[in-house]
């Protein structure tokens, strides 16, 4: 498959709350594509301040963040929460076939202002159809009920277009960071309370039923997480970046293959990786 035939992918990364770990997912995704050298152009909805920006965003010899900054090749910062929140749309005029957009915690309503929709997304899925785009929604799922509801509210809102011509997609990553364990996702994959009665499960049943591809995040130590994020390098560049210890280089390499060897098809399809 060559770049050139595929499908333009507009992927954000989307949940109702924050904290889930969406930018850290993001930041380890947009190292992979890079490093496989697949076109990808990346944007940070959370402005100056956004993690993904802080980490991929081009700089020159100094360290000093270069303006303005070209998607292709660093991150462009807009602010989902004001006007600037129309580069979503406009972003599409990029010559990438892989357009990834970290987007803020709770910007559901911010997509809804895009085209004045007050309860649904319907003009902003009616533009992406319109272009022939295939939408990806990432999903962070946690111990937390709140991220199974983001998601369950997402598909919801995409519902309408499922027989349609607009191509959506739904990615559910398992933030195994904190929580490693099937047992530690009682909500997403099922449990029973202590009097015995069943919870859990339905959103999961539906989201694969449908089509849905389920991933994991994998874990990493935490310290050495930190210390790369402090450091505002690619996760690429920490394995070989002296200001680490040999061991902290190593566990960000093994944990860059356990990322990139637990991608499914479905999903490095469409980031255009080989199987």
């Amino acid at each position: 498959m060559t770049h050139a035939k595929r499908r333009p992918v507009l992927a954000m990364t989307t949940s109702l709350k924050g904290g889930t770990g969406k930018s850290f997912y993001a930041s380890v995704l947009l190292d992979v594509l890079r490093h496989r050298q697949v076109p990808v152009a990346a944007f940070d909805a959370d402005g100056a301040i956004g993690a993904l920006s802080a980490m991929h965003a081009a700089r020159d010899a100094a360290g000093r963040l270069r303006d303005p900054q070209s998607p292709g090749h660093g991150v462009v910062a807009y602010n989902i929460r004001d006007d600037s929140r129309t580069t979503l749309i406009d972003s599409l005029g990029c010559p990438e076939p892989l357009i990834l957009h970290d987007l803020a915690g709770g910007s559901l309503a911010d997509l809804q202002r895009l085209f004045d929709d007050r309860d649904g997304l319907h003009n902003f899925l009616r533009a992406a159809e319109r272009l022939g785009i295939t939408l990806v929604f990432f999903h962070m799922i946690t111990p937390d009920r709140g991220s199974v509801e983001s998601l369950a509210i997402h598909m919801e809102l995409s519902a309408p277009y499922r027989d349609s011509a607009l191509d959506i997609r739904h990615v559910a990553i398992l933030n195994r960071r904190a929580a490693p364990r099937d047992a530690d996702f009682p909500v997403w994959f099922g449990d029973r309370d202590p009097a015995g009665v069943p919870f859990g499960g339905k959103t999961r049943a539906r989201f694969l039923e449908e089509g849905g591809i389920e991933t994991s995040l994998p874990a990493i130590e935490a310290r050495t997480a930190e210390l790369v994020k402090r450091l505002q390098i690619p996760w690429r560049q920490a394995v070989r970046d002296p200001r680490l210890q040999l061991t902290d280089q190593q566990r960000v390499l093994n944990f860059l293959e356990q990322f990139e060897t637990q991608m499914p098809g479905g999903l490095r399809d469409l980031a255009g990786l080989p199987a």
